[in-house]
């Protein structure tokens, strides 16, 4: 397995493992992938495995103000095509999505894509922040629970009940901020999203 930056040729095989990860509606379409490569190719990472794009993860550069702005997926990432919002001397990099095919999920692929995602940002000059807004997907689960108590419900060992929220914060990442309405077309969530922050540095 090699983990490279996407091209141009690699936007059709994007959009699949998209559609294959996420639910209707919410993945990027082929005319969205190669929109990212061509704002920010740097951002747009992959996993090949013998020739086959098996996982994928995109990310932009963006400033403190658009953080803070815009706090909706469409009005912080273009409604997924970045050309609008991707600043190339934006001291934020925000992590905006992971897909991984499957049949290969389950290996941990994801983790090494955003990791690797975070690497890069941390040798980038500029760069301040890494931030992304992750989704709570179990959420649609508790309908009789709020937001604040669903976050703050832990298992047995202390790990957040919600598995992409125990994605994140598990790897060293901390809650920043909850967000209503942030894609309300996400069902699973009721239409959260949570501001994550990853450190700046690597910690131990």
């Amino acid at each position: 397995m090699i983990i490279r930056c996407a091209t141009a040729d690699d936007a059709a095989a994007l959009a699949s493992v998209e559609r294959e990860s996420w639910p209707d509606g919410l993945a990027g379409s082929e005319s969205d992938c190669r929109a990212r490569i061509n704002t920010f190719s740097n951002g747009q990472l992959l996993i090949e495995e013998n020739g086959r794009i098996i996982a994928v993860c995109s990310a932009q550069r963006i400033s403190r103000q658009q953080l803070f702005q815009a706090q909706t997926y469409d009005a912080i990432t273009d409604s997924g095509r970045f050309a609008a919002t991707h600043d190339a001397n934006g001291d934020v990099y925000q992590l905006v999505g992971v897909a991984v095919a499957r049949r290969f999920q389950g290996l941990n692929l994801g983790r090494r894509l955003v990791d690797e995602q975070i690497t890069r940002a941390r040798s980038m000059d500029g760069i301040k922040r890494i931030v992304g807004f992750t989704r709570p997907v179990a959420f649609h689960k508790f309908p009789d629970r709020d937001i604040e108590s669903y976050v703050a419900t832990h298992n047995g060992s202390g790990i957040p009940v919600d598995p992409v929220l125990a994605f994140h914060l598990t790897a060293g990442a901390k809650i920043v901020s909850l967000h209503a309405n942030f894609r309300p077309k996400d069902a699973q969530a009721r239409g959260y999203g949570i501001l994550i922050e990853y450190p700046l540095r690597a910690e131990g």
